[in-house]
């Protein structure tokens, strides 16, 4: 990663929506939600999508403007996609929504299974295709009839989840910009949600956003050196959320970090 003299003088400084308003805590009930929302998408992709690299078929798209994660197309130009804040489903067809929204709110993991299989088959796609399986190790999903989703109950929280990815999409774009990355682009990783730059020569991610995790509960950008595609290890340079709000301008503090590296 090459130095930047001052990236966030050379290259525009995204608008920075405000974040801050919730504790850490309520956060990570807005990710936990998410989260095990969002492995129906990688479940999808991982059955449908066409790709070799199973970890290249789960990877998402992230659309900062809808707030909105979606799978990699699919059959007959297919997508699914989960919209925050509210977290609900919807199919996309040609790029455009389909007009049956499936809201989680106080439904069961079994239910939200139920409704993919249905829209699937609606769309000439066999069950049978279709396998709960990860490319990828995760424990503690929520599964079965008696759990029940309950995206309202943390509503505030989503909310600031959804600030945050829309602020680091924008950061991370400037940023791999000035460091040079060839066809950057931004995307959401759903084995930990969190989004990364990645390079399109070597499809590797060198940037990232990470909206806290197990062992930070708070939201932090990290650069890593040589690592896998949103791989987060001990080599990974982070800087946290609480050390960015502390500055007059995030955007171009975050901007500046990255580049440097």
């Amino acid at each position: 990663m090459t130095s930047s003299v001052d990236a966030a003088e050379k290259f525009d400084v995204p608008p920075w929506q405000p974040v801050g308003a919730v504790d850490f805590g309520e956060l990570s009930k807005a990710r936990m939600e998410t989260f095990n929302l969002v492995q129906w998408l990688a479940r999808v992709g991982n059955s449908h999508v066409e790709d070799d690299v199973p970890e290249q078929r789960v990877e998402l798209q992230f659309c900062a403007s809808d707030g909105a994660l979606a799978t990699k197309r699919f059959g007959a130009n297919l997508a699914l996609e989960l919209r925050l804040p509210g977290l609900e489903m919807q199919f996309l067809e040609g790029g455009r929504p389909a007009p049956h929204i499936f809201d989680p709110d106080d439904r069961s993991p079994a239910e939200v299974e139920a409704w993919i299989l249905v829209e699937l088959l609606h769309r000439g796609i066999s069950p049978e295709k279709f396998s709960k399986r990860l490319p990828y190790p995760v424990a503690g999903l929520m599964s079965g009839d008696a759990p029940r989703h309950s995206p309202r109950s943390c509503g505030r929280g989503l909310a600031e989840l959804s600030a945050w990815l829309k602020n680091a999409a924008a950061v991370l774009d400037a940023a791999s910009r000035a460091t040079g990355i060839d066809s950057p682009r931004v995307v959401a990783l759903p084995q930990t949600l969190a989004l990364a730059c990645i390079s399109g020569e070597q499809n590797r991610a060198h940037l990232g956003f990470q909206p806290g995790d197990g062992e930070e509960p708070e939201p932090y950008f990290y650069a890593a050196v040589g690592s896998a595609a949103g791989a987060i290890g001990n080599k990974h340079a982070i800087l946290r959320a609480s050390e960015l709000l502390a500055e007059p301008d995030p955007a171009a503090a975050a901007i500046r970090w990255l580049a440097h590296g």
